[in-house]
């Protein structure tokens, strides 16, 4: 009995859950965090320029879309003003087509200039990669968003000043489907700086016979939007750029050179006026 019994004992001893030693699961080698490390910078190196191109292309669009706003804000302009475009500046200098102000030490106001009642919205006139990708604010032309307007030929005239303030009508625009509205501008001051500027420049003034600083701006990965006198829009390149050879606003600076103007993605839509002007 007593055998029967301690061999019971021993039995139920042993029944219930068996617990197994486990062993630790293995953790990564140096070498293996080293190649997952550079897998992860190759992948990221492939990456980010598609993802950086494909913000600057968001952007394009986003510009094109508010270049054509502000087109078709001149032509209703110019449908309630007999046919006469914005005017470009006044005489005084306290307007421009971008806003107003009442004196010369003062900010351009989006709302009190011509197109407000057309636009009634400030950030249709801000182009997003001049705002996200240049030191612009602090301008002498401070509140054009990064856009700039025909001066010369079409929200005014090539002739001594005032006349120069006086706009074109639509009907002296001979070809206004090839015929310069708006672009992209920016201006390079004398120490190199860009800020924003009202006016996109023909490569030459015709009253004067010179060069003139180049205000178009090729910021869109070496694209400009530009805006045609039929209000459509598309993205050009950059055909040709020059120094002026003088520098405004600055006494005894040396004038930029073009590779200067080239580096700083300022230039024109040709080598002549001939998509400005109104022939």
């Amino acid at each position: 009995m007593y055998r029967i019994a301690a061999s019971r004992t021993s039995l139920n001893r042993t029944r219930g859950p068996v617990v197994r030693s486990r062993s630790p699961h293995p953790g990564f080698t140096l070498i293996e965090l080293l190649v997952v490390i550079a897998i992860i910078g190759i992948l990221a190196g492939l990456l980010f320029p598609t993802f950086a191109k494909a913000r600057e292309m968001a952007r394009k669009a986003n510009c094109l879309s508010n270049a054509h706003q502000i087109a078709l804000a001149m032509m209703m302009y110019a449908d309630d003003h007999d046919g006469g475009y914005v005017p470009a500046q006044s005489p005084d200098n306290l307007m421009r087509w971008h806003g107003g102000r009442t004196s010369l030490d003062e900010r351009f106001d989006p709302r009190l200039g011509p197109l407000w009642t057309y636009l009634g919205n400030e950030d249709i006139k801000q182009c997003p990669a001049f705002s996200v990708t240049q030191d612009a604010a602090g301008g002498f032309e401070e509140g054009t968003g990064g856009y700039g307007y025909n001066a010369q030929y079409v929200g005014g005239s090539p002739l001594p000043w005032p006349a120069m303030c006086v706009p074109a009508k639509q009907t002296w625009i001979a070809d206004p489907s090839n015929t310069v509205l708006l672009t992209d501008t920016a201006f390079l001051d004398c120490e190199g700086n860009l800020f924003e500027y009202s006016f996109c420049e023909a490569p030459y003034y015709q009253l004067w016979h010179s060069p003139a600083n180049p205000s178009t701006h090729f910021r869109h990965n070496g694209m400009a939007v530009v805006a045609f006198c039929d209000s459509h829009v598309r993205a050009m390149p950059m055909a040709y750029t020059h120094s002026s050879g003088w520098c405004p606003y600055g006494e005894g600076v040396t004038p930029h050179t073009a590779d200067d103007y080239r580096d700083a993605k300022l230039g024109f839509l040709g080598e002549d006026n001939s998509l400005y002007d109104r022939r």
